[in-house]
Order: C-alpha cells, then structure tokens, then sequence
C-alpha cells in the first residue's frame, strides 16, 4: 500500500480512536475482537503512531480476507495473538518494529497451519530488540537484493580479502563497527545466524558471502519478518 493511500496521512486531524474501531470492525469475521482489543489498548496509548499501526492492518486484511484462515480466526489462539501482538505494538515506538508485528500477524492468520507459540516467540524477540536487529535479518535473507538495492556497493568484489564487518559497513553506512559487531552477536545469541563473529578475514568473493548465514531458525524468522501484501 502507497504511503498516499494511508487515511491517517491524507487527513490533516488526528485519526479518532472511533475512526479506527470502524476501521477493525469492517474486516469480515474478525472484526469485532479486533476493533475491541484495539479500543482497550487505544484508551490506555492514545497515540497516532498505534492508531496508523491498527488502520494500516486493518487495510492489509480486507485485502487478502479470502486467504486468511477462518478456522483459525474463529479460535481462542487468534485472539491470545491479537492481544499479544496490539499490547507489544501499543508500547513500540520505531516502525521498524512495528511494520514487522504487522508481518506476523498478517503471516500467522494467512498460514495454512498456524503456530502461535511459534509467532509469540518472533513478537517477543521483536519487541526486545531495536530496528537494527530487523534491518540486519533482512539483509542476510536476501543479500543481493540488498546490495542493489543500495547501488551494487559490495557487488563481485574484486579485492584480495575481505569480512563480513567490511562488507555490512558498506551496505550500512550510518552505522559503526561497534553496532554491527554487537547486532551481529545479539543475531548469534539468539540462533539467528550461524556466524559467531564479523571480523574474520576471508578471500574477497562480494555479497554472495552474505548468504547462507541464517540458520533455519533465522530463515523462519525472515519469512515472518516479510509482510505478504
């Protein structure tokens, strides 16, 4: 969805809480547990950032409602999810973050097979970690459409050695060694890449030594951290 497309940008007034309600409550069949666990968590943070958070999952599920799984909606897991997921969004402030809740969500209620216990865990990472723990997934998920996306900068390489540090510095580069050294690790700790470190030299080979990094775990991560509209 074009940024242009969101209510809450094309209206000059904050977006009411009423607003949003409606908004939750228009989506087929789940639209009152949503538009009631909205309000709850609405009157407690009444800010725009979780009101912007809310329409724009709303719009997400009106458009893939025929794929969402209805079995799954109708069961008390969905709303346990629903709580979770709008309780951590209420107290998140980087949207970073909070576009990957959105993901989960969206990701677990479309599933064939739903995992909650698998989803709470990705939320609860999320919600411990800050934007950069996001970023660096999503560059070791696909590093070569990073690295376009960022004019080729890595590309094939070329010199006699290189790391991963020399390598993300460059797709990073407002970032330090230090916030990459210590992402990285947080990524290791938690079972997300396979790598202990990022300062190892290896031959100089370009951005295809940024695949294969994540481990299963971390790929599954990846997946939900991908918003499927």
């Amino acid at each position: 969805m074009a940024e242009s497309e969101n209510p809450l940008e094309s209206t000059p007034a904050e977006t009411t809480i009423e607003l949003v309600a409606i908004a939750l409550q228009a989506v087929p069949v789940a639209g009152g547990i949503l538009s009631g666990t909205a309000t709850f968590f609405l009157d407690r943070r009444k800010n725009e950032r979780l009101k912007k958070f809310l329409v724009n999952l709303a719009e997400d599920l009106n458009q893939v409602q025929e794929k969402v799984n209805s079995d799954f909606i109708k069961g008390d897991e969905f709303r346990d999810l629903t709580e979770d997921i709008f309780s951590k969004a209420s107290e998140t402030r980087q949207q970073e973050k909070l576009d990957a809740l959105r993901a989960v969500f969206l990701n677990t209620v479309l599933s064939k097979k739903p995992k909650y216990d698998e989803a709470e865990e990705i939320t609860t990472l999320i919600y411990n970690w800050q934007s950069r723990h996001i970023v660096l997934i999503k560059i070791l998920s696909d590093p070569l459409t990073a690295d376009k996306q960022r004019g080729n900068i890595v590309g094939h390489g070329g010199g006699l050695t290189t790391s991963i540090e020399e390598m993300l510095l460059k797709l990073l580069p407002d970032w330090d060694s230090d916030q990459i050294e210590r992402t990285w690790k947080d990524l290791y700790d938690k079972a997300i890449n396979k790598t202990p470190g990022t300062k190892g030299n290896m031959s100089d080979k370009g951005i295809h030594q940024l695949e294969g990094r994540l481990t299963e775990f971390g790929l599954k991560v990846a997946q939900y951290l991908t918003n499927p509209i």
